[in-house]
């Protein structure tokens, strides 16, 4: 779709927090080849978007950090037929100056301070399901006693980080591609091990009542694309070639997470 030199058109994106970098690059690259329009982006918790979304808030393309809200909003008929976008997984982080966690099984340490996402945040829940699986393969109740452990619940996978960077917590679990350069100058990062982890993916759609659809769903094919899974890349996601198109009430909420 093309705009006229004297038009100028603005796009709305509500887009989960820990696609901030990549799709800020790609809003970059879209209005660059798409002179006359801009996008306004807000980042933050997939649970507080999808609230914005079903208030009338104002959008044209979404981005969902899992699988369980963005079938949510299709099935009350909020966004077009969606699409798995980018791959993603978790990681401990540690002061950088701190010995005292080694791996996932020392989140349950009596006196640790940890910091996860609150239970309605993608990240969040990721967590907890890494927890029952740690459950399983440590025994010792080790979910009950982590979870006990948590001295603060965040509302994004930013804030997470954050709370690890500010040295005010032992460990949090955020995603690896959340832990850029800066970051690592205040953390330290514990791999979890790939049979207890869980993938984290990113889904997008474009709105049903996008004011600009077509440029919307150009913005998506764009993201789709080799060049826009080169920015995912770029930004530490993982690879993962299965862009389908999705939405359909085949695909029940929480059929596309599972073990890494």
């Amino acid at each position: 779709m093309s705009v006229r030199a004297a038009e100028t058109i603005s796009l709305k994106a509500l887009v989960a927090a820990n696609a901030t970098g990549p799709f800020t690059e790609l809003i970059a690259d879209f209005e660059k080849t798409h002179p006359g329009v801009t996008i306004e982006a807000s980042f933050t918790g997939t649970q507080i978007l999808t609230q914005q979304l079903e208030a009338g808030a104002p959008c044209d393309i979404f981005l969902s950090a899992d699988l369980d809200h963005i079938a949510k909003l299709r099935d009350e008929k909020l966004v077009e037929p969606y699409r798995q976008i980018s791959r993603l997984h978790e990681v401990i982080v540690v002061p950088k100056s701190s010995r005292a966690i080694a791996s996932l099984r020392d989140l349950a340490k009596p006196g640790t301070k940890l910091v996860i996402g609150v239970a309605d945040v993608p990240i969040g829940k990721y967590t907890r399901r890494i927890f029952e699986n740690a459950d399983r393969s440590y025994g010792g109740d080790f979910n009950k006693l982590a979870l006990a452990n948590v001295v603060s619940f965040e509302v994004n996978v930013k804030a997470v980080l954050q709370k690890v960077v500010l040295d005010e917590a032992d460990a949090g679990v955020v995603y690896r591609t959340d832990v850029d350069a800066e970051a690592l100058k205040a953390v330290r990062v514990i791999e979890i091990p790939k049979e207890l982890n869980v993938a984290g993916k990113n889904y997008l759609a474009v709105a049903s009542h996008a004011e600009h659809a077509d440029l919307a769903r150009a913005l998506v094919d764009l993201a789709a694309s080799p060049a826009g899974q080169a920015v995912f890349i770029r930004f530490g996601y993982d690879r993962d070639l299965s862009l389908r198109k999705r939405g359909s009430k085949t695909h029940a909420a929480g059929a596309d997470s599972h073990h890494v």
